[in-house]
């Protein structure tokens, strides 16, 4: 899935972070449907939301596949010597 170029980087919040802002758009799209906003504004919103739900769902099965632990992909050749 392709990221929505007004998103930030969704793998640099927290996943706290991550579920407040699910929390905050999907409170945005039922009041933007309930005003009954142009189609375009709820689609943009709800590409918003896969972007959302797809680092949670990226996040949970890398958890499974690693028993629970994140991976820390950014290591450098340094961080091994340690």
């Amino acid at each position: 899935m392709n990221e929505h170029p007004l998103s930030d980087n969704l793998s640099d919040l927290s996943y706290e972070d991550l579920e407040q802002r699910i929390s905050k758009l999907t409170s945005r799209w039922y009041t933007a449907k309930r005003m009954n906003l142009d189609p375009s504004v709820l689609y943009q919103l709800d590409l918003l939301l896969q972007g959302l739900e797809a680092e949670k769902m990226r996040r949970a099965n890398t958890q499974s596949e690693t028993g629970g632990e994140v991976l820390n992909t950014d290591w450098k050749e340094d961080d091994k010597k340690s």
